[in-house]
């Protein structure tokens, strides 16, 4: 699997409190390894079809999708409501 992210993404990444970065970094990890993993409860974004969300923590998910080439788009990553607003 390769890793994409969209413009969005790096700057929602970088405004990020440093442990929520960290956490992120390591859920991108998993994604890598096993997208199919219980700790990313991974799920469809209910009106957008083909994207999905995975939670980094408690409060925070990001947005992605697959792309072509085994590739995984990173859309957003955002407070779980602010994401669901706009994916």
């Amino acid at each position: 699997m390769k890793l994409a992210r969209t413009e969005a993404f790096k700057r929602d990444f970088g405004k990020l409190p440093h442990q929520v970065r960290k956490a992120a970094a390591k859920q991108i990890a998993q994604l890598l390894i096993d997208h199919t993993h219980p700790s990313l409860r991974l799920e469809g974004i209910a009106g957008h079809q083909g994207l999905l969300s995975a939670r980094v923590d408690e409060r925070y998910r990001m947005s992605l999708s697959f792309a072509e080439h085994d590739t995984i788009l990173l859309r957003r990553v955002l407070d779980h409501d602010d994401l669901y607003r706009t994916p």
